[in-house]
């Protein structure tokens, strides 16, 4: 059974009854059907568009066919053909549509399979595994549909045939001399990176035993951080031997301000919970722990309240909130998994925590 343990600084404070976390459900992010009908949608919308493209291609030969000539003719002609052009790279564009929508409906019908078997014998990691890659088809589906849109982060979710050195390589040519220099100093791998964030390892990544998910807050996400959280990781793997990852794969808010709407925090939940999901993939017998910091504790509880977070053990180190009621609202990685609340008596986020309740959620030590 799950236990969540609050533990006190300098002195811990007594471990409460355990509580179970929630046992993992399967909730895809697409239906198979909607996908379906919209596919059909966009191949009727190509049928009707490549008609008064023909329609158009017909009107351009019956005006060329009335003998009319000289330069307004020869405007008048290239006009209607421009016209003809832009319709039939419309109607190619929706059929690629229908394709990418169709294949996400067959790849989602994988899914479903799979989850139906995993839930008969209750596979956890591997329902909220299957959320995850769900998940993932919807962004990549998104992309398709999209194609216009700018490169943001790619996530080490989207590259599973990738080594990490090789996926560590191609990173690094993107990043910013300086950063490199950072991150070959601490012997790091990036693992994802993007406008004004990176992510990197540390210690071996050859079969590790435990992996550690460091989860930064306001101040310490910040990419400018990046050198002090590399030295803090590799503290950490050479005492645990475990390898740690610096995660940077949200952008914190800058000030309380923006920290109490809680938008950040359901942006990064979604990409935590997808994060862990492929470290779940890479490294399948390592045990999963995540340590989340300050607002970090937010994107984290978050991700595990609604999404799933496979991780065996959480920690929450000096919590302005969390999301949920109780432990028992968290999903992670199996019931087995624990929950640990970290505070030091001199920390001036408590301060937040006054009467109950975090500054931006619910009061950890409460819900433990």
């Amino acid at each position: 059974m799950a236990s969540a343990v609050a533990v006190g600084v300098p002195a811990p404070a007594p471990a409460p009854a355990p509580a179970a976390t929630k046992a993992a459900q399967y909730s895809p992010s697409l239906d198979p059907a909607e996908l379906r009908a919209a596919a059909q949608s966009c191949y009727r919308a190509q049928a009707a568009v490549g008609a008064e493209a023909r329609a158009t291609d017909g009107s351009r030969a019956a005006l060329a066919a009335t003998g009319f000539a000289g330069q307004s003719a020869d405007l008048a002609l290239a006009r209607v053909g421009g016209y003809a052009t832009t319709l039939r790279r419309r109607a190619d564009t929706l059929h690629a549509m229908g394709d990418a929508l169709d294949a996400a409906a067959r790849a989602q019908e994988s899914l479903d399979a799979l989850a139906r078997a995993a839930l008969l014998v209750g596979q956890y990691r591997v329902i909220l595994w299957l959320n995850q890659l769900s998940q993932q088809l919807d962004t990549e589906l998104a992309r398709e549909l999209n194609r216009t849109r700018g490169r943001g982060m790619e996530r080490l979710a989207e590259c599973p045939q990738e080594s990490l050195e090789a996926l560590s390589a191609r990173h690094m040519a993107t990043l910013p001399a300086s950063t490199r220099g950072t991150i070959k100093a601490a012997g790091g791998l990036v693992l994802e990176a993007g406008p004004g964030s990176t992510t990197v390892m540390v210690g071996s990544a050859e079969n590790p035993a435990r992996v550690i998910t460091l989860v930064a807050g306001a101040t310490t996400g910040n990419p400018r951080q990046l050198e002090g959280e590399l030295e803090k990781a590799g503290r950490i793997a050479e005492r645990t031997g475990a390898a740690v990852v610096v995660w940077q794969g949200y952008n914190p808010p800058p000030d309380l301000g923006a920290a109490l709407s809680g938008a950040p925090a359901s942006e990064g939940a979604g990409n935590l919970a997808a994060f862990q999901a492929a470290l779940e993939e890479r490294f399948p017998n390592a045990q999963k722990t995540v340590v989340a910091h300050s607002y970090g504790t937010l994107v984290a509880t978050r991700a595990a309240n609604r999404d799933g977070l496979l991780a065996d053990d959480l920690w929450l180190l000096g919590s302005a909130g969390v999301d949920g009621e109780s432990v028992a609202d968290l999903t992670l990685a199996g019931p087995d998994a624990k929950v640990f609340v970290v505070d030091a008596d001199r920390d001036p986020i408590l301060g937040l925590r006054a009467g109950g309740a975090g500054g931006v959620g619910g009061n950890p030590p409460s819900n433990s």
